[in-house]
């Protein structure tokens, strides 16, 4: 099989249905732009090759906004991963358990840039997204948390507003998977980690949302210099996943990686 066709299988096997959730849009200080009930729904035909997908958007004051879009594999799925009919640059990337990614594999001078990264267990998700302007200044963050089936799976809260800034204590193990560019595989791989033994904090800020989600991202995107976009999700006390999206200095993306680990006793 195709490792496009693996990629496009991958997403639809952990994402069809209706996701009920809240959207929050911060500025790049943290304060709340908007925020929304919303619901993204996708469906597919029977081998999953055609998808329809619905969002609303419905505002505390009452207003609602529908969007809706039809994509296929034949047409929308590619060898950098699989687009979506609202963008032609992004594209989606998908782990075998239903982590993703959708963002530009290579940036664009002078053009707004978007990402938006994936965790989930089982009916429960969340997605942070991250735009950058024209100049490469990051203009608006994002926190999407959502969950699908019944209302009991929703244990998110309901705060919106960013929190104080806090630290993943203690250390972790687990394991790490890998998709390149190309859309190959690396092995399964055992990881350790720390907070403080992450990469360095230059030109990166760290963003705060309800419920544990730690966004880590450049303040501003730098020609010729090399980033990541990091969400951490702490989703109990001893379980924490991270989804990072590392590109070189040339504005091309090097690689995704997706951990999933435990505190560790020792």
């Amino acid at each position: 099989m195709r490792a496009s066709t693996t990629n496009w299988n991958l997403f639809w096997q952990h994402h069809l249905g209706s996701w009920i959730g809240r959207w929050t849009r911060y500025s790049q200080t943290g304060e709340i732009q908007e925020t929304f009930k919303s619901t993204r729904s996708f469906s597919a035909n029977p081998d999953r090759t055609e998808i329809n997908q619905i969002n609303q958007q419905n505002f505390d004051n009452g207003d609602a906004n529908t969007m809706q879009w039809n994509y296929s594999i034949h047409q929308h799925s590619h060898d950098d991963g699989f687009a979506h009919p609202a963008s032609s640059l992004m594209r989606g990337l998908a782990f075998e358990n239903g982590a993703a990614v959708w963002l530009v594999p290579q940036l664009q001078h002078n053009q707004y840039q978007a990402f938006e990264l994936f965790l989930m267990q089982k009916n429960v998700r969340h997605s942070v997204g991250v735009l950058y302007g024209e100049n490469g200044q990051l203009l608006h963050t994002a926190s999407i948390r959502e969950y699908r089936g019944e209302r009991s799976n929703n244990n998110w809260s309901t705060d919106i507003d960013q929190v104080n800034p806090w630290t993943i204590e203690g250390k972790w193990q687990g394991e790490k998977l890998q998709i390149n560019p190309n859309l190959s595989r690396h092995p399964i791989q055992p990881v350790q980690w720390q907070w403080h033994l992450d990469e360095p904090e230059t030109n990166q800020t760290n963003h705060f949302f309800p419920d544990k989600i730690i966004l880590r991202c450049p303040t501003k995107l730098m020609p010729g210099k090399a980033f990541s976009v990091t969400v951490y999700w702490q989703a109990k006390n001893d379980q924490l996943q991270m989804i990072r999206a590392n590109y070189n200095q040339a504005a091309q993306l090097n690689a995704v990686s997706q951990q999933t680990m435990h505190r560790t006793t020792g």
